[in-house]
């Protein structure tokens, strides 16, 4: 199906187009086996190259942790 086929989706605006979305995301019986966006798996790429490039710009997890505790605060 295509965004087209939906009767007057050219009238629709971005707020009502993104309701749209998110009800069509919310009805997925199976998020969890869908493959991850493209975007995020490019960010993954790109900390991991980070990552091998200067593995001393890791955290340990008490460091992180402690961030996120921070965070929370």
């Amino acid at each position: 199906m295509h965004a087209t086929e939906i009767p007057n989706f050219d009238r629709l605006t971005d707020a009502q187009r993104l309701a749209l979305a998110d009800e069509i995301l919310g009805s997925l019986r199976s998020p969890e086996s869908l493959p991850p966006p493209l975007a995020h798996r490019a960010e993954l790429n790109r900390r991991w190259s980070a990552f091998e490039t200067d593995p001393s710009r890791a955290l340990t997890k008490e460091q992180f942790r402690s961030r996120i505790a921070a965070l929370r605060q």
